[in-house]
């Protein structure tokens, strides 16, 4: 074996331990080995359990899922590599079943606002701005857009 092979692989993939560590292990891996591509594939059609690609699933996010639903006395979690993509599934969840018509403060976070018009607005998701300081607009633009979600940042960042 060269040394460029052994510089990267040795001590890798140890078997598994059996003693628990004390603390949740944090794993940057961003993929896992699987037995054969029969394997994987099961795992990324939810056949089976496991991990094959850390942006799908791993057990660092499956850890703090289960905290945070813990903690909220929910029933599950979803952790999102950033808040945009939080913001995404946010808002493609609450109008799944609703009008796909998005109400948004004019000051809001300038990458917010491609996320609406260049991301969900293909998708046939409509965004209408107004003054949220405005309560006579806001009022006037909620009746007349009849939207499914009212969005606005209590802190702006513009």
């Amino acid at each position: 074996m060269k040394i460029q092979t052994k510089a990267v692989h040795a001590g890798d993939r140890k078997r598994p331990q059996e003693q628990i560590p004390v603390s949740t292990p944090v794993h940057f891996a961003a993929s896992w080995i699987c037995a054969d591509q029969a394997e994987q594939d099961r795992i990324f059609a939810h056949e089976q359990k496991g991990y094959a690609y850390s942006r799908y699933a791993n057990p660092t996010n499956d850890a703090l899922e289960e905290l945070v639903a813990a903690l909220e006395n929910g029933h599950g979690a979803l952790a999102c590599s950033s808040g945009m993509m939080a913001l995404q599934h946010a808002l493609w969840c609450a109008l799944a079943e609703r009008p796909k018509r998005i109400l948004c403060a004019r000051d809001i976070y300038g990458a917010t606002l491609k996320l609406l018009y260049d991301v969900m607005g293909p998708f046939g998701f409509q965004t209408e701005l107004v003054d949220a300081n405005d309560v006579a607009a806001t009022e006037a633009a909620l009746d007349r857009f009849q939207p499914g979600a009212l969005l606005v940042e209590t802190i702006s960042n513009p």
